[in-house]
């Protein structure tokens, strides 16, 4: 009986309840439910066994009486958790305090500066903070302290006041944000010895390790993904093979696997495990998957030693627990969902169902024809273990790669949105090459500290299986109907998904094949019917939900544009804008127009370039923000793509219609000298003006004779000097885009907004209603 397991499974409903059901001021109620929960279950256990020869109900089984015990114990836990350490440390939320702080990680650099982990000492104690630092930084490492006036703000709301639990589930209770005034040196050089030794691992192997090919390995070792380009993030992503670079179980077996193949796996392999285990969870930032991997497998590790049965489920329970009582709010990480989820599906059906494939006919003449007796061959001979060997690890891989993608899928789909269709097939040809890029990492390191020559040649040489592992995505990524999207397709597979999993874990294991089968007709089909329906729409105008900035596209069978393509995400944008294309069945862009170089017209342009060929990318040849000119410049010569400048009106004729690019009118300043665009689809029109002001937009209407506007982007992002009565009287617009998104400048403006809805047309914004999108048949 797994005591264990069942009474960490309410211990975790317990958690789900407080973190995503139960408001906070229920949750003192809640801990009274789990209070009478927790001592009148082990009393009426006691009860009746002094008085079971009196009863005659029927027995409640022992699990059922565990899960209880967990649930109240969760729930009071909980509840303590709450009180202890998140009231005291939201105390300190929506002031700004002066305070010094300890940092626990290297400052990661972004958009607006850097960010970086730090205890903050407060009133209430030192509190777990994630930092937005502005500004230039010197050169800090972990346990330097930093000192200076910060605003403090909850780490589980965003800045809308929304739920947002990411931070909290990983540890961070509070934001801060502002610049650094002081800056000390110091610390304990041991405690942050894990994170330094993983700094300098990354360094090496990227002075090792050719530069196209050293991001991977730098990835797999230390859990440090900044060496990875979009374009790998994007090719890894799509094809399904994501975890590859994202440290988990994987890795951790993957590394003990050669200790044991070096060590043994008697008392040698213990010795040596462990302090390995718990340095390589350090090293790779503690994250809850490693964290899981590292209490399974040391205690296999130990079972051997205390003359123990190995007991997956329980080591899985224990782990879980473990991981919970530090931070109940950890199960809201996206990384303990897909590490315990996966891992459930490996227990329950990877092992039933490659004894399944094992079993079928056409499997066992295979192995009877690969056996040494077909072969008059010895019974131990080379080939015919390796043959052998061979069938059963491509039944072993399938069955892993199904087993755990079965339940950690449905988790995967609703974060990222969408479902790798080749998932199964990719890891099949990766996750060998995974493996040998692990161990080539080490023995690179290795030879690396012996000699930098001989270091060199082992990285050269490791480069050829992270260059096939890259390959492989991109090819996967390039396939049609990579990608099933969670739309209503996406949905109805889920659906089939759940039903499915129901009825593999209600079936005998010799029937596991017919849900599993059902599951991989599915895909198939709903991917087909979402591929036809994105090829029956003639054309598609969209304004994409970037944040604050634009981003603009017309997709039709013959000629896809996309004006500007920036917003308050940085490169991200670039990322955003790319899948959504991809998405419309988009491999290319024939044309990329930006109308001037604002950051958050063009901030994700570079990243859009390295996903997504661009044939000709439009830019006005204006003075206004050179460095952003030459980036963007830059970024398409890079590409390959043709940078064409806009001086004069030119036109794109296409099938449907055309779309004209129009020189900008003045160059009295950088919103003046904006290119605008008019997409002309089918006897559609959409006006797009940059953020052209309202004496630019005058000279526009004096210059050119623009049609009734079926649509406008609104200039500006709704500001007040622009969208002018003047040019709403002439376009006439029955639908008005705003693209939008938090802001400090007060956008849309209240007078443009009235503008606008008293021309009679329909308002939209980005920021309220996410991507908007006009579609035409």
């Amino acid at each position: 009986m797994r005591k264990l397991l069942w009474f960490t499974l309410g211990f975790s409903a317990a958690c789900l309840a407080s973190v995503y059901l139960l408001p906070e001021a229920w949750l003192l109620r809640a801990a009274g439910f789990g209070a009478v929960l927790f001592v009148g279950i082990p009393g009426f256990r006691l009860l009746r066994r002094k008085h079971e020869a009196s009863l005659r109900t029927r027995q409640v089984p022992r699990r059922v009486f565990c899960a209880a015990l967990g649930l109240g114990f969760g729930l009071l836990w909980c509840w303590g958790y709450g009180a202890a350490v998140l009231t005291p440390a939201r105390a300190s939320a929506g002031e700004r305090q002066t305070l010094t702080a300890e940092l626990c990680g290297y400052p990661q650099p972004s958009w607006y500066g850097h960010w970086a982990d730090a205890w903050a000492e407060l009133p209430g104690g030192r509190v777990r903070t994630r930092f937005y630092l502005y500004g230039e930084l010197p050169e800090l490492a972990p346990g330097d302290r930093i000192a200076g006036s910060f605003s403090l703000e909850r780490a589980d709301l965003d800045r809308d006041g929304e739920q947002y639990l990411a931070l909290q589930a990983a540890g961070v209770l509070l934001t801060a944000s502002g610049s650094p005034e002081q800056f000390i040196s110091g610390g304990d050089p041991l405690r942050y010895f894990p994170v330094r030794l993983s700094r300098r691992v990354f360094q090496r192997l990227g002075a090792l390790i050719p530069l196209d090919a050293a991001a991977l390995p730098q990835a797999m070792l230390t859990g440090n993904r900044s060496g990875l380009s979009e374009a790998a993030r994007v090719w890894l992503s799509d094809a399904g093979a994501s975890h590859i670079i994202a440290v988990s179980g994987l890795h951790v077996s993957m590394l003990l696997g050669i200790l044991m193949l070096l060590a043994g796996q008697g008392r040698q392999a213990a010795i040596l495990g462990l302090p390995l285990l718990g340095l390589y969870t350090l090293m790779t930032g503690a994250s809850p998957s490693v964290i899981r991997a590292s209490v399974m497998l040391g205690l296999t590790l130990l079972a051997p030693l205390f003359r123990e049965e190995k007991d997956p489920p329980s080591s899985l329970a224990l782990a879980g627990l473990l991981l919970l009582l530090q931070n109940p709010w950890c199960i809201a990480n996206l990384s303990f969902q897909l590490s315990f989820a996966a891992v459930a599906g490996l227990l329950l059906v990877a092992q039933p169902l490659q004894n399944w494939f094992l079993t079928l006919p056409r499997v066992k003449k295979l192995l009877l024809w690969t056996g040494p007796a077909h072969w008059g061959l010895r019974s131990g001979s080379f080939l015919s273990g390796l043959l052998r060997r061979l069938i059963r690890g491509v039944s072993t891989g399938v069955a892993a790669s199904i087993g755990a993608q079965l339940f950690s899928l449905p988790i995967a789909a609703l974060a990222f949105g969408s479902i790798p269709v080749y998932g199964v097939l990719t890891n099949l040809l990766v996750l060998p090459l995974a493996s040998v890029c692990l161990g080539g990492a080490l023995l690179v390191l290795a030879l690396g500290t012996l000699s930098g020559v001989l270091g060199s040649w082992a990285g050269e040489l490791l480069a050829l299986p992270v260059r096939a592992i890259l390959g492989i995505c991109r090819l996967v990524s390039r396939l049609p109907g990579r990608l099933l999207y969670l739309d209503a397709y996406g949905a109805a597979f889920l659906g089939v998904l759940l039903l499915c999993l129901l009825l593999t874990l209600a079936l005998r294991e010799g029937r596991y094949h017919r849900p599993l089968l059902s599951v991989l007709a599915a895909l198939l089909v709903l991917t087909g019917l979402q591929g036809l329906e994105a090829r029956s729409v003639d054309f598609t105008m969209a304004a994409l939900d970037l944040g604050q900035g634009q981003c603009v596209c017309l997709v039709t069978e013959t000629l896809t544009v996309m004006t500007d393509c920036g917003g308050s995400g940085g490169p991200a944008a670039g990322r955003l804008a790319a899948a959504w294309l991809r998405r419309r069945g988009a491999e290319r862009l024939d044309a990329l127009i930006l109308t001037h170089y604002d950051s958050d017209h063009m901030n994700g342009v570079e990243t859009l370039l390295s996903l997504i060929p661009v044939g000709t990318v439009y830019l006005p040849d204006v003075a206004f923000d050179p460095e952003n000119r030459a980036l963007v410049e830059a970024a398409a010569r890079a590409a390959g793509a043709e940078l064409r400048y806009v001086t004069a009106d030119l036109l794109l004729p296409y099938s449907l219609g055309e779309v004209q690019i129009m020189a900008p009118v003045s160059d009295r300043n950088d919103n003046a000298a904006c290119i605008s665009v008019l997409y002309s689809a089918a006897e559609y029109d959409m006006l797009i003006t940059g953020d052209l002001d309202s004496a630019a937009e005058y000279r526009l209407l004096e210059r050119e004779s623009l049609p009734r506007a079926e649509c406008y982007v609104a200039g500006h992002h709704g500001s007040s000097a622009s969208s002018s009565q003047a040019l709403l009287e002439a376009i006439s617009p029955e639908t008005v885009f705003i693209s939008v998104g938090r802001n400090s400048y007060g956008l849309p403006s209240a007078e443009a907004l009235d503008r606008l809805e008293a021309c009679g047309a329909a308002v939209y914004r980005t920021d309220e209603s996410g991507n908007l999108v006009i579609t035409g048949r």
